[in-house]
């Protein structure tokens, strides 16, 4: 009984530690990976790597080939419209639910978010700038108090948080995270409905950059394919 515990417990840990993997971008989209590159970034055995990957495969969160190689989806123009979508209604209203009761103390600690974030831009890594800015997002999420949208919330992050790879190093020098810092003037006020847009423009404008990108990349595939 015991041994059949720790492996379940072993299999939910690498799940889990792949999954905050692919939400904080430490993926990018179109990335591929192997059983033996997890194990060893994990520290596990590839049992329980394998049966995570086999989970996160049905979540549509990974992709396995019948050759077994693993990678992070490509999400189409089509996918990533219908994702920002549910994003900008339930990151907006959890924005403005965590506003509504927003202390002093935790509206200080998103400014302290956000600083390391401005502080890591003059850095060329992507992943360390996805990691800080998904800590700042999922913070507010969670104050909210409304742990079924957070895990909602987070089924979504971990479709597109590869995708947002894509913003470097263009659209993250022209945003600079405006919007945060709009987001957290209005958690201050506790002004649900100014976090709420704030939040929606945030998050918005970033997925509207990566739905072109893939709208270009699919032009571009097609014109390759006519030539062929």
């Amino acid at each position: 009984m015991s041994q059949a515990i720790d492996r379940e417990t072993m299999q939910e840990a690498a799940y889990r530690q792949i999954r905050a993997v692919l939400m904080s971008g430490g993926l990018a989209a179109g990335e591929k990976v192997t059983i033996r590159g997890l194990a060893g970034e994990l520290g596990m055995s590839w049992t329980p790597i394998r049966e995570a990957v086999r989970r996160l495969a049905a979540e549509g969160a990974l992709e396995v080939s019948p050759n077994r190689w693993i990678r992070v989806p490509n999400l189409s123009a089509e996918q990533l419209r219908e994702l920002k979508t549910i994003r900008l209604m339930l990151e907006g209203h959890a924005a403005a639910r965590a506003a509504e009761g927003a202390s002093a103390a935790f509206v200080a600690e998103q400014w302290r978010l956000e600083a390391d974030i401005v502080a890591w831009r003059g850095r060329d890594d992507p992943k360390g700038m996805i990691t800080r800015i998904a800590r700042w997002h999922f913070a507010i999420y969670a104050a909210a108090d409304m742990p079924h949208l957070v895990r909602m919330i987070e089924g979504l992050w971990l479709r597109t948080a590869p995708h947002t790879h894509g913003l470097f190093p263009v659209f993250a020098a022209q945003d600079r995270g405006r919007h945060r810092q709009v987001t957290l003037k209005a958690l201050a006020k506790r002004n649900g409905e100014a976090a709420r847009r704030s939040m929606e423009r945030d998050i918005g404008g970033a997925l509207d950059y990566l739905i072109a990108r893939a709208e270009e990349s699919a032009v571009a595939a097609r014109r390759a394919r006519g030539r062929m």
